[in-house]
């Protein structure tokens, strides 16, 4: 290649270039000013042919036409929300009503009068406020929910109590039977030296479905709320599938059943009870579901006393707590151990060992008296009790007491 076609070469290679050179397409088109920078400094130099050649493929290559992709990538969307069970809805006031669980009929019961009813929650059967800070609350759920241990445990861990074992249920229960269903009691003490509290539940194996019913509150007014507790779970019974929810149920209205137990065996859960013969004057009345007997003691001007007779498994909180669940009811303070011995009066008639106490109480415009005897027996206790305006039943104590005496084992 002689000067004359180095010289000509640039304009033969700029023809080159408009022929083989096109635009880049795509969003971005960059030409590399490096790469050219060098080329033409090449192609400035006086150099020989081969120097030419060497050049020409990478200023070609470099002009080839450059395809640029394009890739654009979907956005992601969010994973799915996890589906939500449908909510349950909320349970009306259960009070003494029929509650309807998800395969079939539930139970119903009867509730004391003093106790108070409120709305059932979205976990609750039914609530009730059985005294001043203790709660009673009803619920209901599928299965043996984890069985006896595992429930047992997880009362004892709300109350701080250590858990038991196996080995250890059976001392730590009660077992009972109403209408035929099966009733495991527990009576829990615990939560802390400044503030303990004490816990009674029940479970109820009825249909596939496991029945919860706990009492929790401080320790004092639990264990006098135990009697009402016992009597209310013997109220319990399995309703019938077609049977429309009711109004609520006290124990006033309660249906009777007409059995006058004056001078005949009472039967308890585990066996036969006891029998006594009772004055000429008291009038009986139905037993009730809580009661074993009910009997009218007549006074001068309509006035009259009402003597109940009751009985429930184990000691029920113990004599001390029974005779202040009593005095409570006259609005009389507390009793404390060192009192007890003074307070009553101690009998053993027919080989029982009956405890008698005299309570004299109530309000300024109401005075009340109180006649109550305390009878363990074949591992229950029965209580035997009389209220009524304050001369009544001092004229009835002679008469009380001679019942009293007449009280027997079958």
């Amino acid at each position: 290649m002689g000067a004359q076609d180095l010289r000509s070469a640039p304009a033969r290679l700029g023809a080159s270039w408009s022929r083989s050179f096109r635009p880049l397409s795509g969003p971005i088109a960059v030409w590399p000013i490096g790469t050219i920078s060098f080329l033409l400094s090449l192609l400035s130099m006086p150099s020989s042919r081969l120097r030419f050649l060497l050049a020409l493929p990478l200023l070609l290559g470099a002009c080839r036409d450059s395809k640029i992709a394009v890739y654009q990538i979907p956005k992601e969307n969010d994973a799915p929300a996890p589906a939500v069970a449908a909510a349950v809805p909320l349970a009306g006031d259960m009070a003494g009503t029929v509650v309807a669980k998800a395969d079939g009929p539930g139970l119903t019961w009867t509730a004391p009068a003093q106790w108070q009813s409120k709305p059932a929650s979205g976990m609750r059967k039914a609530t009730y406020v059985v005294a001043e800070g203790a709660e009673l609350a009803v619920t209901a759920f599928p299965g043996d929910v984890g069985g006896e241990l595992a429930n047992v445990n997880r009362w004892r861990g709300q109350l701080a109590v250590t858990p038991i074992t196996e080995a250890e249920l059976p001392g730590a229960v009660t077992r009972l039977t109403a209408d035929g269903l099966q009733i495991v009691v527990v009576d829990i003490l615990g939560g802390t030296p400044d503030k303990p509290a004490r816990m009674l539940g029940a479970m109820v194996p009825n249909g596939g479905a496991t029945w919860f019913f706990k009492l929790i509150g401080p320790d004092s007014t639990v264990a006098m709320a135990k009697p009402a507790y016992l009597e209310f779970l013997q109220t319990l019974k399995v309703a019938d599938a077609s049977t429309p929810a009711a109004a609520p149920v006290t124990a006033e209205a309660a249906a009777p059943a007409p059995v006058d137990m004056a001078n005949t065996i009472v039967n308890k859960a585990e066996g036969p009870g006891l029998k006594w013969t009772v004055p000429a004057n008291w009038q009986s009345r139905p037993a009730t579901a809580m009661r074993k007997a009910t009997y009218a003691v007549p006074g001068e001007n309509g006035a009259a006393g009402d003597l109940s007779v009751t009985a429930f498994p184990g000691d029920v909180g113990g004599e001390l707590a029974n005779l202040n669940r009593w005095r409570s009811q006259l609005q009389l303070a507390p009793l404390a151990e060192a009192d007890v011995a003074a307070a009553v009066t101690r009998l053993s008639p027919n080989g029982l060992s009956v405890t008698v106490v005299d309570f004299s109480g109530g309000t300024p415009d109401k005075p009340a008296r109180l006649l109550g005897a305390i009878v363990p027996y074949e591992g229950a206790t029965w209580f035997f009790k009389l209220t009524g305006p304050v001369d009544l039943v001092a004229r009835e104590k002679p008469a009380f007491l001679n019942f009293v005496q007449s009280l027997q084992a079958p």
